[in-house]
């Protein structure tokens, strides 16, 4: 069974760069980017699932 990481992101008006730091933290804890929802322009949702 995978265990499922849920976290709501604002990138603000800044960009990307932000998102993709939160990725690679949640990589290094062992968590793969399983789906990203985008809310809105700034919101998004992204979905990890935890490596077995």
């Amino acid at each position: 069974m995978h265990a499922y990481l849920v976290i709501e992101y604002d990138k603000g008006p800044t960009g990307f760069e932000g998102m993709q730091a939160l990725i690679n933290e949640k990589a290094a804890e062992g968590y793969a980017l399983h789906q990203v929802i985008e809310r809105s322009t700034y919101q998004w949702v992204l979905i990890f699932r935890k490596a077995q």
